[in-house]
């Protein structure tokens, strides 16, 4: 991955897919799970969200480079695999079918754009940490940050690598947006974390979902 100009280079945009941990052990049962996901390939690690309709959606970087089994563990430690139904570069979104869907709760995907000062939160697996909560707000209106992200937002929240694909929810519990990578003004490719970070709205992701028939 390589860093990204932002606002006159003062900035860089880091991709928050982090280094895979060992290898999961398979587990049975039909076990009661969040809708938050831990991706793991055999090029690193990241976040997703179920959002019901056998979907979990991610970030395109963190299932883009990955040339084997894509496998989703659930925050009870159950894992299963996973199969990508289609990327989106444009938007940094990916979408992944799980092998049993009945394993994870469903999220709800709310389509609105989240106003400036709402109270976000985030979750993920940064550092290898696992199922990780953050809380913050919403800095900035959704914008193009060419050539990383076609809609995006910032916000004041802190994420780390391994937190990209993961869900941003509003106060309601709804997801909002999908993180994808954090604002580093060090150009820190890999590990970078930051108080702000990049989230694609959820209003971006209901138009994929929907020019992909998914």
């Amino acid at each position: 991955m390589r860093a990204r100009s932002f606002a006159a280079a003062l900035f860089a945009a880091s991709m928050l897919a982090g280094c895979a941990s060992t290898d999961p052990i398979e587990t049975g049962g039909v076990p009661s799970a969040s809708s938050v996901v831990r991706i793991e390939t055999d090029t690193g690690l990241g976040s997703g969200v179920y959002i019901g309709g056998g979907v979990v959606i991610t970030a395109a970087h963190v299932v883009a480079t990955s040339s084997g089994t894509i496998k989703l563990r659930s925050d009870d430690g159950d894992v299963q695999q996973g199969e990508v139904l289609w990327i989106n570069q444009q938007y940094d979104i990916a979408a992944v079918r799980p092998a049993n869907s009945k394993r994870f709760a469903a999220a709800s995907l709310s389509c609105r754009t989240p106003s400036v000062g709402e109270e976000i939160t985030a979750k993920g697996n940064p550092f290898g940490l696992k199922f990780i909560t953050m809380r913050g707000y919403v800095a900035s209106k959704p914008s193009e940050y060419s050539p990383s992200w076609k809609s995006a937002f910032i916000v004041d929240v802190s994420m780390a690598s391994g937190m990209s694909g993961g869900p941003a929810y509003d106060q309601y519990g709804k997801v909002v947006g999908i993180n994808v990578g954090v604002v580093d003004p060090h150009g820190n490719e890999r590990g970078s974390t930051s108080g702000f970070a990049f989230v694609v709205p959820s209003n971006a992701v209901c138009g994929l979902l929907g020019r992909e028939g998914v």
